[in-house]
């Protein structure tokens, strides 16, 4: 047994299956190798306009990026993975969430920092019209953590261990490594997210959330499309 991110219905699907591990990192490297330039336009752009120093927002783009099939590692997923990762998202950013929200100054370019990591996850599949509508229908207080995903996801707690450039963010892969050794990691649906996602108030850093969610889903499409064809 293995750890998925992605497989293939075996009836009508001429895929092959995609490990967690390696399609997280592929994202990231897809990301901040093959579309460095875009990448590094996007953050240097959001630090400027937003306040907030670049090492936060290069690790809000990094930790999306590898962290956005977080909730694919629940039980209930891996054991039939054939079923598919529906709303998957949803427990992504609640469980990052959770770990974060401990760690940061509410009211600082820390708590800015949270809603760029965590709502381009929320958002990175565009189909999703209604987020809060598939956050509040989540019936669970953790993800259950599959014992055969723990290796796969210290390969990539490791990998961003090496690639994050603010203490932050390595506070945040170290947390996310100590909730291993209990085989479950917390959801949490804070007010301030509930407030994003029901609030018709513009938010100066929505197009800085969209801009990342952009990168995210293309890196996302294109790495899927490579690692599970079959050729």
């Amino acid at each position: 047994m293995t750890c998925y991110a992605y497989y293939p219905n075996s009836i009508k699907d001429k895929e092959k299956p995609e490990e967690f591990s390696r399609h997280s990192i592929d994202v990231v490297e897809y990301m901040f190798k093959d579309l460095a330039s875009l990448t590094n336009a996007v953050i240097n752009t959001i630090s400027v306009r937003l306040g907030v120093s670049r090492d936060l927002v290069h690790d809000a783009v990094l930790l999306a990026g590898l962290l956005h099939d977080l909730g694919k590692i629940d039980k209930q997923y891996q054991e039939k993975p054939n079923h598919g990762f529906s709303n998957h998202e949803v427990l992504s950013t609640t469980a990052i969430r959770n770990i974060a929200f401990k760690l940061i100054k509410k009211d600082s370019a820390e708590g800015l920092f949270l809603n760029l990591l965590t709502l381009p996850i929320l958002l990175h599949h565009y189909a999703q019209a209604d987020p809060y509508k598939h956050i509040i229908s989540i019936k669970k207080e953790r993800i259950d953590v599959y014992k055969d995903c723990i290796d796969q996801l210290n390969e990539v707690i490791n990998y961003g261990l090496i690639h994050v450039q603010s203490d932050l963010g390595k506070k945040i892969m170290h947390e996310l490594k100590n909730k291993l050794s209990k085989f479950e990691i917390e959801i949490f649906l804070d007010k301030e997210l509930e407030n994003f996602l029901l609030s018709n108030v513009f938010y100066p850093h929505k197009p800085a959330i969209m801009a990342i969610a952009g990168l995210l889903n293309e890196a996302d499409g294109t790495i899927a499309k490579i690692n599970r064809n079959i050729r």
